[in-house]
């Protein structure tokens, strides 16, 4: 069962396995922005909101390759669940933008 997602918004932005960021209305009440759409070795997904890791002075936590560190803002319970969050954010957006969340979107 598909969840209920309209798409509110689309910024293509491909870079690496990102294809950009939606903001959708998920039922009739829950509005999400910052979706970020990714595409890698043939597999989509969808990816709730998230922010930088902070460390005790406020700054972005970085990795040893000094990209900056995200923690989720939301998450889902289950896999199914996001999976299925993944799928109707996709249809939402290829629906309008046909192609945008393929690989070799540009």
């Amino acid at each position: 069962m598909a969840m209920p997602v309209s798409l509110l918004e689309w910024k293509s932005l491909p870079r690496n396995t990102l294809r950009g960021f939606a903001t959708i209305r998920l039922g009739k009440s829950l509005r999400i922005s910052d979706v970020a759409v990714h595409c890698s070795y043939g597999k989509r997904w969808a990816q709730l909101p998230s922010k930088a890791a902070l460390d005790k002075n406020g700054a972005a936590q970085r990795d040893e390759k000094g990209k900056i560190k995200y923690i989720p803002v939301l998450l889902w319970l289950n896999r199914e669940a996001a999976d299925e969050f993944s799928a109707s954010v996709i249809e939402a957006i290829e629906r309008e933008h046909p192609g945008a969340t393929n690989a070799d979107a540009a």
